[in-house]
């Protein structure tokens, strides 16, 4: 996972840039499309490597290592079905890439030189590696974690550091098959950011949102006491323009705006958004790289029962455009990643990206929720590299916790689409 909140500069005195490290995910050997990898029957036994018990580890003394590994295996457990079974190990090392590891999934912080060598390139851009391995039925028969030597790691939100049970829950989303989200506010997302000091406890809980729950339902199913479960949406998306690109997918529940189930198009266009619950949803397709600046739209709606399926198929032509959307922020800073709806009304949000007309340009959501007030749009030129706008968001104080995704839009329609930037956790007392 590419990890951050690493301050680079205070870009012309207004914006600082926050770039976010990242987590690796890869898979060995490779044919099977990488979401479709899973554990067999859905049991996994995960050794704990005794590593973490070394004096001169990159966690905080003091950090509760235990309830940070057990917190993040129940909450995969709870949302699929998923067993874990643990037991220590006294084996140090990630099993070296080829056609088969050592059979034992090992989640390990040990600074041996086979750990080290996975971080060597830029020690500093990853806070963690997940190596997996399947077979020629695209089962999974080991997958081994990694976190990083090279960074610092507590369980108490001392800044600066990592939190070690989000690290591990994305690492175990990974363990499990599922890959990087696009979704910015979803556990799965491809960065993490470091912890900011003041950042109370209850702030910092790392609650699986919808859409990495519907992504572990598709691989696993659901637990026995979840009734609501399953249904899918599925289709084809015929690109009417002559270069064929990879697109991200994403529904919105229609009743609050909440991001609810994120994927991409195989190569053939076709996709499939499981995992959902009973409801209405409207499906939206953009490229799979924000900074990519290209056309974004929208599928249509469809309505879900219980364990239903429908086919929402599509032709889109995917343009480029000079407008592109990657950034946003509070207080100034911009980052690649969600930004956290606290307890105030307003909010002033920032917006960076490439090329932003203040004609006809507005900020809209897919939420009764959210609303941008009219005439608080500034913007920032600095130069061929960054434009920025800031506006001030209003949040209604009955918003449900969850993912919400930003737009901006114009004369045409959506211009470009944030998706899951704002991010209302659980614990929220609007």
């Amino acid at each position: 996972m590419k990890s951050g909140k690493r301050i680079v500069a205070a870009i012309f005195g207004l914006v600082a840039l926050a770039s976010n490290v990242f987590a690796s995910y890869t898979v060995v050997p490779g044919k099977a499309e990488p979401q479709q990898l899973r554990w067999k029957d859905g049991t996994v036994t995960i050794a704990i490597s005794t590593s973490f018990s070394d004096i001169n580890t990159g966690i905080k003394d003091g950090s509760d290592v235990a309830a940070a590994i057990r917190n993040s295996l129940l909450r995969w457990e709870n949302a699929a079905d998923i067993k874990f079974t643990i037991e220590a190990t006294d084996a140090r090392n990630v099993s070296p890439a080829g056609l088969a590891g050592d059979g034992v999934s090992l989640i390990t912080i040990a600074a041996s030189p086979e750990n080290v060598l996975l971080f060597a390139k830029d020690p500093l851009a990853e806070s963690a590696r997940t190596r997996v391995f399947y077979n020629g039925r695209g089962f999974i028969t080991e997958s081994d974690i990694v976190l990083n030597p090279y960074q610092q790691f507590s369980t108490d939100g001392t800044a600066g550091t990592f939190d070690l049970e989000a690290t591990l829950t994305h690492e175990i989303g990974h363990l499990l098959g599922l890959r990087h989200s696009a979704v910015l506010g979803a556990v799965m997302s491809e960065g993490l950011a470091r912890n900011a000091g003041g950042v109370l406890a209850d702030e910092r809980r790392v609650d699986l949102g919808d859409a990495d729950i519907a992504a572990a339902r598709e691989l696993y199913g659901f637990v026995d006491d979840v009734s609501e479960c399953c249904s899918s949406i599925l289709g084809k998306i015929t690109q009417l323009n002559k270069t064929a690109k990879t697109l991200s997918v994403w529904a919105e529940d229609n009743s609050n705006g909440r991001v609810v189930a994120q994927t991409e198009t195989f190569a053939d266009g076709t996709y499939r958004l499981g995992g959902l619950v009973a409801g209405r949803y409207t499906v939206f397709w953009q490229s799979r790289d924000r900074a990519a600046a290209s056309s974004v739209g929208d599928l249509g709606t469809v309505r879900l029962g219980d364990y239903e399926e429908r086919v929402l198929n599509g032709k889109v032509t995917v343009t480029t455009t000079d407008m592109a959307l990657s950034l946003i922020g509070l207080n100034s800073e911009l980052a690649d990643s969600a930004i956290l709806i606290g307890n105030a009304r307003e909010y002033t949000v920032y917006l960076g990206g490439r090329d932003f007309e203040m004609k006809d340009l507005r900020i809209e959501f897919n939420s009764p929720y959210f609303r941008a007030i009219p005439g608080s749009i500034k913007r920032y030129d600095f130069g061929e590299k960054l434009t920025a706008v800031s506006f001030l968001l209003s949040v209604d104080d009955e918003v449900p916790s969850g993912v919400y995704s930003l737009f901006l839009t114009g004369e045409d329609g959506i211009l470009a689409a944030m998706v899951g930037a704002l991010k209302v956790p659980v614990r929220q007392n609007l």
